[in-house]
């Protein structure tokens, strides 16, 4: 099992010397990824549900912290590192045209030589999608085509789409291209059981948020059993799943158990916090790397 890195927008990483050093000491200490998540106008005063069993216990953060643009962000890492993949955890897809979506991360994969992981996710905080003149009723139904318009155009020279959201009615010019043939990797994120069949049908990982070892447990058997129904191949999903970065080796351990291919440490800290940011980066590759 490998170990990554979850950047909680909260942190002060909108300070580039600050994001230069957390990525660059990422990747000394082995970290194969680091991931960075997704607001554009997140209200201070949230009335959604949380899409979780339990109440985030960092929701403060949405309240006076900047979230900086995630494309814009792993474009900057990407520049600062060499090896390390990078990603979004998760990036809301009905925010943004899909098109626009796509030339981003086919963009992001170009010039990072094909380091980008794409993580998706449908959304969950209504009055954002209100501020952003996008319907909350449809949002999983333009998820699924926009994953489709996304891959058209990334994979087909000549992509024509004729869907409920996007219509693309004569030949257009794309490019160019991911690096990652056939395109960059598509993980779901989501606890849902609608988020599970957003898996099979479309995606190449699945990352469950917020959920006990014991219910991850439950949904990886949901997953395997939906997968076989599809006729897909189950071993060839990555499954990551996250934990604090004061986590043990046993907790690890369990994580590893499960089948977890990629384990997170996430991260957050406020500008007064970054030098203990940096403590925890090397507190959990250590843990991490002792276990082999």
């Amino acid at each position: 099992m490998r170990y990554g890195l979850h950047l909680a927008n909260g942190v002060s990483v909108t300070d580039p010397a600050v994001l230069k050093d957390v990525c660059q000491l990422a990747e000394e200490l082995g970290y194969e990824s680091i991931l960075i998540g997704d607001h554009v106008l997140p209200p201070r005063k949230i009335n959604s549900k949380f899409p979780l069993p339990v109440e985030d216990p960092q929701i403060h953060r949405y309240q006076d912290q900047h979230w900086p643009d995630c494309f814009a962000m792993l474009g900057f890492m990407a520049s600062i590192t060499s090896s390390v993949r990078l990603g979004t955890s998760v990036f809301i897809v009905p925010y943004r045209h899909p098109a626009v979506t796509a030339k981003m991360i086919a963009t992001l994969d170009k010039l990072s030589n094909g380091r980008i992981i794409a993580g998706i996710g449908s959304g969950w905080i209504e009055e954002e999608f209100n501020f952003l003149n996008a319907p909350f009723a449809e949002r999983g139904r333009m998820t699924d085509e926009y994953i489709e318009v996304m891959k058209a155009l990334w994979t087909d020279a000549h992509p024509r789409i004729e869907g409920r959201f996007v219509t693309i009615d004569r030949d257009v010019n794309f490019g160019p291209y991911p690096v990652h043939k056939p395109h960059p990797p598509i993980w779901v994120g989501g606890n849902t059981t609608a988020a599970l069949r957003r898996v099979v049908r479309c995606a190449d990982g699945w990352q469950p948020a917020g959920l006990m070892p014991d219910v991850i447990g439950q949904k990886l058997d949901q997953l395997r059993s939906l997968m076989a129904e599809a006729g897909r191949d189950f071993s060839q999903l990555e499954i990551t799943c996250m934990v604090g970065t004061d986590a043990t080796e046993a907790v690890a351990d369990v994580f590893d158990k499960l089948g977890a291919h990629v384990l997170y440490g996430l991260v957050s800290a406020t500008d007064e916090e970054t030098p203990q940011l940096f403590a925890e980066i090397r507190r959990y590759a250590e843990t991490m790397s002792q276990r082999g």
